[in-house]
């Protein structure tokens, strides 16, 4: 997945206080998966899958709250923060996938780059804040290798794969378009 502007993301955030705007954000966003997660969690019918994603629901709690924490020790307002039209767009994606197998591919394209971010964060982060990443990290990395086996085991036929590749470039396409607008933010 494409972080566009790493270098200049770097210099952005290599300020605290910029950094914990990035907590503020994600914080947003993770709580946005809760509910839409949430939501479609009524239709799920598999077991496996409905512990799944009980599991990236009580996980995305437990991150925004890591991140809430850490955003306000260093001075930020994490529940001020409201999306630019790009950011609040993810989210209008989301809900309009109708099964597991487009909820999940959006969810690892959103996770790969959230895992690339991550890395950024961790590079310029203070030790308190890297410590917070580090655990989201691990989470994250979890989630990735059971969207990786999941994908393994149901892109059997060429059209699903290819649907899955679709999606994901959605995800990563819009991510980036995020990353662009929230630059701005970050350094205003």
């Amino acid at each position: 997945m494409s972080i566009r502007n790493p270098e200049e993301l770097k210099e952005a955030l290599s300020d605290p206080k910029r950094l914990a705007r990035a907590f503020s954000r994600h914080t947003y966003g993770m709580l946005a998966w809760v509910d839409l997660f949430t939501e479609k969690l009524k239709t799920v019918k598999d077991p496996d899958i409905k512990k799944v994603m009980e599991q990236v629901v009580a996980d995305n709690k437990k991150h925004a709250k890591l991140f809430s924490v850490r955003a306000r020790e260093l001075g930020e307002t994490p529940e001020t923060y409201t999306p630019p039209e790009i950011g609040q767009r993810i989210y209008d994606i989301l809900e309009t996938y109708d099964n597991v197998f487009d909820d999940f591919a959006y969810a690892w394209g959103s996770l790969i780059h959230f895992s690339a971010l991550l890395s950024l964060y961790h590079s310029v982060a203070d030790p308190q804040s890297r410590v917070v990443i580090e655990q989201v990290e691990d989470d994250v990395i979890r989630h990735l290798s059971y969207l990786e086996k999941y994908f393994s085991e149901n892109s059997d036929t060429p059209k699903k794969l290819e649907r899955a590749r679709e999606i994901i470039a959605v995800a990563d396409e819009i991510y980036a378009d995020r990353e662009d607008e929230e630059i701005k933010w970050y350094v205003s």
